[in-house]
């Protein structure tokens, strides 16, 4: 019975041990899951949206199942046994407490979650209203340079209208000038012809007055604002030196104008149409910083792209180069075995050119000899059938003519070849 009861209490001891170790686990667990949360809470996963989070409260419920289990157990046990002792007591109090701050420490992981993923959505919409802004801006400065593109093409025509009333006062002048410098000194019919061009001219200078008269009374409130001068002077040459100053300061000014002008047009003042063009430059600059930040991470990208396939663009050149050079180096030397085997070749012609001439200069010796030889045997048999004597005088100089040419001709021509041909070979 004591050895049962010591037993009992040994596996009590070991089942409170790996409570303990658990429960020291789970403890050092939540501790740095708090720590993880801690870290996450600044910087919210914008982009897996909390999926490293949301184990958290898994792994928190594994531990509370297993402490549960763990209780479960250790009750059914104090039942089996009996009365509870008070370490049991103590032990199942705490584990209680455990379990409850587990439990609590899960309501506020799940808390945390829930917090981070709403702010995990609120940060989506932030960037889906910043993407929809950066559209609107974009849309705005398009705007704002169609409408510079047209004041400018405004200006453009006022300077070309002014050009062309400069071009009509020039002409006017010179008209002037000319009629000034007619000679006085002129015959009855030239005068009679000046007096009809003079009435015709003094009907044209009202109405050439009038006109420039119309064309002053138009630009003098663009040049001059409300401080327009009145047209005092009523002669012609006054009004065209009138007109001449009004036009050179409308081209002087009229980029300045043109450019302090309201854009869209309207009767706003200076000073709120120079706020608003400050304005929309430091908005025209914001959209273009983020543009550039955009089209660098883009570029980014395809600068890694780019960089790897002249990496592989690379290896691909270098490995036909070294193709190349090998067949390169393969080719030289069969030029070089096939030139060896082409000089073998003229040295064994030269080598068999030769032996044919010497080999003819032998069968030309032998051919001598036979002569020769048939020539002793004619001689012969015509010595034994007739008169020695008369016949011995004739062959004896044949012999000697035949036989003194081969021992001159052949003999002496047959020994160079050889030793030539040995010193060939």
């Amino acid at each position: 019975m004591a050895h049962s009861h010591f037993a009992f209490t040994m596996n009590e001891s070991q089942i409170l041990s790996s409570v303990n170790e658990q429960l020291e686990s789970s403890l050092t667990h939540g501790y740095n899951i708090t720590k993880l949360s801690s870290r996450i809470e600044p910087l919210p996963d914008v982009v897996n949206g909390g999926s490293i989070i949301s184990n958290v409260p898994e792994k928190a419920m594994e531990v509370k199942l297993a402490i549960t289990a763990e209780l479960q157990s250790l009750k059914q046990e104090l039942g089996e046994k009996g009365h509870p002792s008070p370490q049991d007591e103590e032990l199942l109090s705490a584990l209680k407490e455990q379990v409850t701050r587990l439990m609590q420490r899960e309501q506020s992981l799940e808390q945390r979650l829930e917090t981070v993923c709403k702010e995990n959505a609120e940060l989506r919409d932030s960037v889906s209203s910043l993407y929809a802004q950066l559209a609107l801006h974009e849309q705005e400065s398009n705007m704002q340079t169609q409408q510079l593109t047209e004041a400018w093409q405004e200006v453009e025509l006022a300077k070309d209208r002014v050009q062309e009333l400069q071009s009509q006062i020039e002409e006017l002048q010179e008209e002037v000038s000319l009629q000034r410098t007619t000679d006085g000194d002129t015959s009855l019919l030239s005068e009679m012809e000046h007096s009809l061009d003079s009435m015709n001219w003094i009907q044209d200078k009202k109405h050439v007055i009038q006109e420039v008269s119309a064309i002053l009374d138009m630009l003098l409130p663009v040049s001059y604002g409300s401080e327009a001068p009145s047209n005092q002077e009523d002669s012609l040459q006054g009004r065209l030196g009138q007109l001449k100053s009004v036009a050179e300061r409308i081209v002087h000014n009229e980029t300045l104008q043109e450019l302090n002008r309201p854009i869209v047009g309207g009767d706003m003042a200076l000073c709120e149409n120079t706020a608003w063009i400050q304005e929309l430059r430091d908005q025209n600059a914001q959209l273009l910083k983020e543009n550039a930040e955009l089209r660098l991470k883009a570029d980014s990208r395809l600068d890694e792209e780019i960089i790897q396939r002249a990496i592989k663009d690379r290896d691909d050149a270098i490995s036909k180069k070294t193709a190349v050079e090998a067949e390169l180096v393969r080719s030289r030397n069969d030029m070089m075995y096939l030139n060896n085997q082409l000089l073998e070749a003229i040295q064994r012609k030269l080598e068999l050119s030769q032996e044919l001439e010497a080999w003819q200069d032998d069968i030309q010796v032998i051919i001598n000899q036979q002569l020769k030889s048939q020539t002793e045997q004619q001689m012969q048999s015509k010595r034994s059938g007739g008169n020695r004597l008369s016949f011995f005088r004739k062959p004896l100089k044949a012999s000697t003519s035949v036989s003194c040419i081969p021992e001159t001709t052949t003999v002496p021509n047959r020994s160079p070849w050889r030793n030539w041909l040995k010193v060939a070979k």
